[in-house]
């Protein structure tokens, strides 16, 4: 069977994660980041662990994956949400780590790295982007991927929306994850939406996990 498509039919899952699956396409997004069996993987902000979920069911055993909580989400959330999910969906690979955005506290060598749909949070929280990023290259292994999924904002509008409806203009995040040092290796179309506006916020409930989004695919030399 399809590592990708085994990984998401694993029945160890909450259900509300599995509805989601239709429109965030796990299967094809691990697979366009090219995350294999024995990876070690972190993602930044990984709220209640959806991505990093199935990512730790891809690198099985041999892998692991770190997914990352910073202090003001633990706060919102009331604790740890990664710690409440294994206690109920416990995954011996997958384990919570404690930081800010600018210093996730993965340990070394990863082999591939996530921002899932928080790039943008990234700026309307005004951390420290170029921080950030560089955090994130030394952490990788030479050849990791850095991997960036999030909301398309209209063309040229750059990081305007990024606070009042949580989108961010592509471009702008090329330009400036290259500019710290990666390489841009390729994006992908899987999640585009060629009726979404760009224009509206991405939790209104008509086009909430419907929005037009972005992956983009950069390595570190």
């Amino acid at each position: 069977m399809d590592p990708y498509k085994k990984a998401i039919d694993i029945v160890n899952r909450p259900d509300t994660d599995v509805s989601r699956d239709p429109n965030r396409k796990p299967d094809e997004v691990l697979r366009f980041f090219q995350v294999h069996e024995g990876d070690k993987v972190g993602e930044i902000n990984a709220g209640r662990g959806y991505f990093s979920a199935c990512a730790a069911n891809v690198v099985g055993e041999k892998g692991k994956v770190y997914a990352h909580s910073s202090p003001v989400s633990i706060e919102r959330w009331k604790g740890n949400p990664i710690e409440k999910r294994l206690r109920e969906f416990n995954q011996s690979n997958l384990y919570p780590v404690v930081g800010e955005m600018e210093e996730p506290n993965f340990p070394d060598g990863l082999d591939k790295i996530f921002n899932i749909m928080t790039y943008h949070d990234a700026v309307w929280s005004k951390a420290d982007r170029e921080a950030m990023n560089q955090s994130v290259f030394n952490t990788l292994v030479s050849g990791g991927i850095y991997g960036i999924l999030d909301h398309n904002a209209k063309d040229g509008s750059g990081i305007d929306n990024c606070h009042d409806i949580h989108r961010i203009e592509k471009s702008f995040v090329i330009e400036e994850v290259v500019s710290s040092g990666f390489m841009f290796d390729a994006e992908s179309t899987i999640l585009e939406n060629k009726s979404d506006s760009c224009t509206a916020m991405v939790f209104e409930k008509n086009i909430r996990d419907q929005t037009s989004r972005f992956l983009l695919r950069f390595k570190k030399p």
